[in-house]
């Protein structure tokens, strides 16, 4: 894929996600090609967000969590690497369930794809950082509107199902649900933070 493919693809995508889908599943990449694009997206969104920790450090005594898996890249190209494998599992396994007819290889590069386009939305946010701060902060909202917008059409695309509202509610019930399972797993292991009494 050239980069004047690339532009064209990127653009595709937001005009129609739907043919957008169709050009990704019909380049039948080989399985090593799907899973090295992951190692790379993944590897590439760690590294930029040890940077962008770097550049605008937490004030002292407000340090979040996260931050602790942001200041380690492997650790966190890990953790992606295994929410977007667990997604496209997700987007496999449901849509089947509702009688869709994807697999697993052409969810995994779907997944990977919408994990690139928004590197591209953090690249630009972190250029409005910078520059218009206060526009940072609204690119940060619509990038997650960007992400369940997209997720939900290519999952449409996928399975060959017609209704965009339907497969957002089921996206919607499966992520209740996997909070649901692991908020109950975090707390059997012991990762739940104590309530104060």
């Amino acid at each position: 894929m050239t980069f004047d493919d690339f532009k064209h693809l990127v653009g595709t995508t937001f005009r129609n996600p739907d043919a957008a889908a169709r050009q990704l599943i019909g380049l039948n990449l080989p399985m090593q090609a799907r899973w090295m694009a992951l190692m790379l997206a993944v590897s590439v969104s760690a590294l930029m967000a040890f940077m962008v920790s770097s550049l605008f450090p937490a004030p002292e005594g407000a340090e979040a969590p996260m931050l602790s898996f942001v200041r380690q890249p492997l650790m966190l190209a890990a953790m992606q690497f295994g929410a977007i494998v667990l997604g496209a599992g997700l987007m496999t396994g449901v849509g089947r369930i509702f009688g869709g007819t994807g697999n697993f290889a052409d969810a995994l590069i779907l997944t990977v794809w919408i994990e690139i386009l928004l590197l591209i939305v953090q690249a630009a946010q972190v250029f409005l950082s910078l520059a218009l701060p206060g526009l940072a902060g609204v690119l940060g909202m619509l990038s997650v509107a960007l992400f369940l917008w997209l997720t939900v059409q290519f999952a449409k695309s996928l399975h060959g199902f017609t209704s965009a509202p339907k497969v957002l509610l089921v996206m919607f019930a499966t992520l209740l649900a996997m909070g649901f399972v692991l908020s109950f797993l975090a707390a059997a292991l012991g990762l739940m933070p104590e309530m104060p009494q």
